[in-house]
């Protein structure tokens, strides 16, 4: 592939446990060098970087990291700002959301200090919105406030649907984008397509990046992430710290269900399919999974976005060889992605 045509392929580093900026340290030269060497021997290693609220508290001079980043190949591509409070070894659920973006400046800050630190280097991840009921109009003026700090540091925010906020779909991605960012910030404000979450909603991937494209949204980052399936209604990972957030399709393969944690009594009847958003690893066998349709998306639609956006994989649900893990699925996709079309559509 030309050089010009390069995709960054790169890996989230919210599988790994750290908290302090003491923890990060040790992750990143054990675990994460240790991938490099498997993965990415003789290339820079693209990566996502955890931060949490405490974590950022704590780096007061980004400078050491870069230049451990730079001395090792080591390409820091994007943010996951998504999670402020802890996101391992406790209870998570509905906490991965807060501080919400309507109910105080906390998320604001946080993201803006994360552009401070990073930007225009990598983008930073937030959730788009916040759990429905609340509104897009609540949520709208704090995210454009980040918008414009975006513009003003030269950095990208790449808002991140998921099943349950109040931008969840791709039709909710559009709508949110039509009615409230203007033209000057686009170039700074984009969406986070993270393939488990479109796929929990029952999209067709080929139609949603498509109308992405066709109303103009950008696409910030891809996560590369995989799904449980199941065709019959039966106890999944009943311990997870995450919520479940569990979807239902009928014969025609249209969502007629959704609980955003694991439901107390069973669904109704006439379910033909459910998905679950519970990360799976991004390799074969894909029994009970989504991982057909990440195939797909990775070989026949991927081509069509823009070779600027990065594909990282997101697998945080690994506890037994992560690392091994990890170089599995980047060997897996960096497969499926070499079948693809190699010049894409620009």
């Amino acid at each position: 592939m030309p050089e010009t045509f390069r995709r960054a392929v790169g890996y989230a580093l919210n599988v790994f446990p750290y908290r302090t900026l003491a923890e990060l340290w040790a992750c990143l030269k054990t675990d994460v060098l240790k991938l490099k060497s498997l993965a990415f021997p003789d290339e820079p290693f693209p990566i996502e970087l955890r931060l949490s609220e405490s974590l950022l508290r704590e780096i007061r001079d980004v400078a050491p990291l870069k230049t451990f980043f730079d001395d090792h190949d080591l390409a820091l591509v994007t943010i996951n700002a998504f999670v402020m409070p802890a996101f391992h070894g406790e209870r998570v659920k509905e906490r991965v959301y807060l501080p919400a973006w309507h109910e105080s400046d906390a998320r604001v800050r946080f993201t803006n200090a994360c552009l401070d630190l990073f930007a225009p280097d990598a983008s930073v991840s937030v959730p788009f919105g916040a759990l429905k009921p609340v509104t897009m109009d609540a949520v709208a003026p704090h995210i454009l406030r980040c918008a414009e700090h975006a513009k003003a540091t030269g950095g990208m925010i790449a808002l991140e649907p998921e099943p349950g906020l109040c931008v969840e779909t791709t039709a909710e991605v559009i709508e949110f984008f039509e009615r409230f960012v203007p033209d000057h910030l686009r170039p700074h404000l984009g969406v986070n397509f993270d393939l488990s979450h479109q796929l929990v909603q029952f999209e067709e991937l080929a139609k949603s990046i498509a109308a992405l494209q066709r109303h103009g949204v950008p696409i910030a980052k891809l996560h590369v992430s995989n799904a449980a399936e199941m065709t019959e209604w039966k106890p999944f990972c009943s311990d997870s710290i995450y919520l479940h957030q569990v979807s239902g399709a009928d014969a025609g393969g249209q969502r007629v269900y959704f609980s955003l944690d694991w439901p107390e009594t069973p669904p109704p009847q006439g379910i033909r399919k459910f998905r679950v958003h519970y990360h799976l690893p991004v390799f074969p066998p894909g029994t009970g999974s989504t991982l057909a349709e990440v195939e797909h998306f990775l070989v026949s639609i991927l081509p069509t976005i823009h070779p600027s956006v990065p594909a990282i994989v997101e697998t945080y649900t690994t506890r037994e060889n992560v690392v091994e893990t990890a170089a599995r699925e980047l060997a897996w996709v960096r497969e499926k992605i070499c079948l693809s079309v190699r010049r894409p559509q620009v």
